[in-house]
């Protein structure tokens, strides 16, 4: 992994200050050159990390398009949602790379590699399935459905970018508070189970297409296996498209019908949104929760740039996340952006800004001039997502090398949670699938419906106590990951009051439904007619109340006392009091 010193003493903790503010990132001093041209614009790593990031941006743009063509018309996909990403992703990659050059014009130094940025995955999945498919169900699938479904979309996406902006300045002090290995671990749960398990399901329906390419991407990363001058992530998706249209699964029907779609769309203002935010409140469960997630996410993405030695502030790039989401969302995306997972990776290919610059400028052009449905019909989803796969291993890999190894039972435990989050939204598009008469409204049981109830309704889980329980481990999931991952390094390290404090905080969570749950709601309201959070609340607080206990047990000389921690960031270094 690349690292490098820092030009000042204050580079070095400008994250762990709190009172420190984003204007430290505009500093000027240690570099000569002014603020703009303190990094080159372009080097050659910039070509394989622009190739990376482009295509799995634009793999995920494309699946989410395709994912809400059988709910929304070509109309509103095309002119109002896939504009709205192109600018609100220009706008984020331009942020990022000021960061990058401000911060080399402050500290002198130029093997900066400015973090990556893109659509929030697991947020795009949650949003398609649990608020725009939702609506459209719930209003009964009509024209007028598929537009109020995306106007509550985006409103809700609005919601979920001013939470991330309010969040911005807690950032220093939450990444302080919680375990490294705990929020690396749960950002592993994204990788594993999102960005590598779910995608692997969709590559798996065309083998002979996608293993080849997904293999040799695995070698050129891993083992320096490429075609001479041409980019390690260029090559497997070249392969990938020649062979989808050797064998068939790519057609020209749909380059014609893509073609059609060439022409002028310029990013346009929806403040008609504001319209429908009554109708936000009753998806504020989802909202809220993938805020959250995304709010935990920067600090981890931040974390992993600092391992790889690049240590930026904190406040500014959740600041950045939530402009970006609430920029998107007024152009009439319903997809949240935040920075992207892989930077080490990235970094390791030589990257600096050029790669940044470059992906929100083709992002623009691909998005504002049609180009976004011919990519696809050229390059299907499957033949890009071999670098998603990739980018889910590397995420993993690059968590184990900062795990110390007695707290790897801490993330194998951080990364089971993501698998739940991703079972549910599998088992409700396949019970969707089979249901070919349609759900109904309101999950009602209708006489003579093809299903009982709503596939993508919080009452088809309480058919039976195991789904119900699954549904229960998936909500909130890398909230969940966190809690539970910090709770079992705290145990490992016998640190026992510490166990105790973080079960209470998963019991306050728990009972306002912003885990286990798919509405948030306060405690003295919350819902009586299905979940299981009031189980998971008494769980919690019984954990803490024996762990309490132990504490105590331990503090009497009756148990070990704590294990120090020499120095790991994110763990206390002071050893628990056997006495």
């Amino acid at each position: 992994m690349a690292s490098g010193h820092m030009g000042s003493a204050d580079a070095d903790d400008e994250v762990q200050v709190a009172a420190e503010d984003s204007s430290d990132e505009l500093g000027h001093g240690a570099s000569k050159l002014p603020w703009y041209h303190s990094l080159p614009y372009f080097v050659a790593g910039d070509i394989d990390a622009f190739t990376g990031v482009f295509s799995n941006n634009l793999a995920t743009m494309l699946a989410g398009a395709q994912m809400l063509t059988a709910v929304l018309p070509r109309d509103i996909i095309f002119d109002k949602i896939i504009p709205g990403v192109g600018i609100s992703m220009l706008f984020g990659c331009l942020w990022y790379t000021f960061q990058a050059l401000l911060k080399a014009a402050k500290t002198g130094r130029t093997d900066l590699c400015c973090i990556p940025f893109g659509i929030n995955t697991p947020g795009l999945f949650a949003f398609n399935s649990g608020i725009i498919f939702a609506v459209y169900f719930a209003e009964g699938r009509t024209p007028e459905a598929s537009v109020l479904a995306w106007k509550v979309g985006v409103a809700s996406n609005f919601v979920q970018g001013l939470v991330e902006i309010l969040l911005a300045p807690l950032g220093p002090q939450i990444s302080k508070a919680v375990p490294m290995v705990a929020l690396l671990g749960s950002l592993s749960s994204v990788g594993l189970a999102w960005l590598f398990a779910n995608t692997l399901q969709a590559e798996a329906a065309w083998p002979m297409v996608t293993l080849a390419p997904f293999f040799f991407l695995l070698a050129a990363m891993y083992s320096g296996v490429k075609v001479p001058k041409v980019p390690s992530t260029l090559g497997p998706v070249l392969l990938g498209a020649a062979l989808a249209w050797a064998l068939g699964k790519a057609k020209k029907e749909d380059v014609d019908q893509a073609m059609d779609s060439i022409g002028w769309h310029p990013p346009v203002p929806h403040f008609e949104i504001f319209d429908h935010l009554s109708v936000v409140i009753g998806y504020l469960g989802i909202a809220i929760p993938v805020s959250l997630t995304v709010a935990i996410g920067t600090i981890q993405v931040r974390q992993m740039a600092e391992n790889a030695g690049d240590n930026y502030d904190l406040r500014w790039t959740m600041l950045g996340d939530g402009l970006s989401t609430v920029i998107a969302s007024l152009f009439g995306s319903p997809w949240g952006m935040t920075v992207f997972i892989g930077h080490g990776a990235f970094k390791a290919m030589g990257a600096k800004v050029g790669y940044s610059l470059a992906c929100g400028l083709a992002f623009a052009a691909v998005c504002f001039s049609g180009l976004a449905a011919l990519f696809l019909a050229i390059f299907p989803a499957e033949v890009l997502n071999p670098i998603i796969l990739f980018v889910g291993l590397a995420v993993c890999g690059e968590a184990l090398e900062v795990t110390p190894p007695r707290h790897w039972p801490a993330w194998i435990i951080a990364i089971v949670p993501g698998f739940f989050n991703w079972t549910l939204e599998a088992a409700a598009g396949f019970a969707a699938a089979i249901c070919e008469a349609g759900a109904v409204a309101n999950g009602s049981v209708v006489v003579g419906a093809a299903c009982a109830v709503d596939p993508h309704s919080a009452k088809a889980w309480t058919l039976s106590p195991k789904l119900q329980a699954m549904k229960s481990l998936g909500e909130g999931y890398l909230l969940t990951s966190i809690f539970w991952a910090s709770m079992v390094i705290y145990i490992i390290d016998r640190k026992f009051l510490l166990v105790a404090v973080w079960a209470s905080i998963a019991a306050l969570f728990a009972s306002c439904g912003l885990v286990h749950s798919d509405t948030v709601f306060l405690p003295w309201h919350g819902p009586d007619d299905h979940g299981l959070h009031w189980e998971f609340v008494g769980g919690y607080l019984l954990t803490a109340g024996l762990f309490v206990l132990v504490d105590r047990c331990q503090r009497a000389g009756w148990l070990p006392g704590g294990v120090e921690a020499k120095g790991e960031e994110g763990s206390d270094t002071e050893e628990a009091s056997a006495e």
